[in-house]
């Protein structure tokens, strides 16, 4: 009995190891789910920031406001998790305009602000197809800027100390209401992303 505890504790922690980038990074909070969390009872809201895009414009949160915003968190040297992410939110970006849906705008922020200046975020969005007539790729700021962006808007951590390549950063999309509340997430690892369109076509109006 005591060797079939330790085995299994001895699996669950080389999971974890071995999951990196890819584990959700909300301690005590359940993964969200293929069709979307509702947070409109967990009091968040976007900070105030002013940052620059891939076109060395500055973005600032109220700039966002009037439009609902689809919000993750990449960058650009990224090996694991924002392969699958950016691909799926480009996915997004796509079916939304096929169903036109100009109501919804689209915000990366990168969690390595240190290398990913403007060119090379616009490098990072033009390897992947993105139109960057509704989707900003920001940075401009310190990693303390970026560390308290995301936990005070997205409960969510980010950290640079993971003794590899790697950066600890939430893995979910975000919706923000046209007022600046966060009001759903969504699994951004989730390839089938047909499930996440409806629910913002749900929730958009659209």
């Amino acid at each position: 009995m005591r060797r079939r505890a330790l085995f299994y504790i001895s699996a669950g922690l080389l999971f974890l190891l071995l999951s990196g980038c890819s584990w959700l990074y909300q301690a005590g909070q359940p993964q969200s789910p293929q069709n979307g969390s509702d947070l409109t009872g967990a009091d968040m809201e976007l900070s105030s920031f002013e940052f620059t895009n891939q076109d060395e414009e500055v973005v600032t949160n109220e700039d966002l406001e009037g439009n609902y915003v689809l919000a993750d968190m990449i960058f650009t040297t990224c090996p694991t998790v924002c392969n699958t992410m950016t691909p799926n939110m480009l996915s997004l970006q796509q079916d939304m305009k096929a169903e036109g849906m100009d109501n919804v705008n689209i915000v990366s922020f990168t969690v390595d602000p240190e290398n990913d200046d403007p060119e090379a975020l616009t490098a990072y969005g033009e390897k992947y197809g993105v139109d960057f007539d509704n989707w900003d790729f920001l940075t401009g700021y310190s990693d303390e800027d970026i560390k308290k962006l995301s936990k005070e808007s997205f409960k969510s951590v980010v950290d640079k100390n993971t003794g590899d390549n790697n950066i600890t950063h939430a893995t979910g999309f975000f919706l923000i209401d046209p007022d600046g509340n966060v009001i759903r997430k969504y699994d951004g690892l989730e390839n089938d992303t047909k499930p996440i369109l409806e629910d913002l076509k749900r929730v958009t109006g659209n």
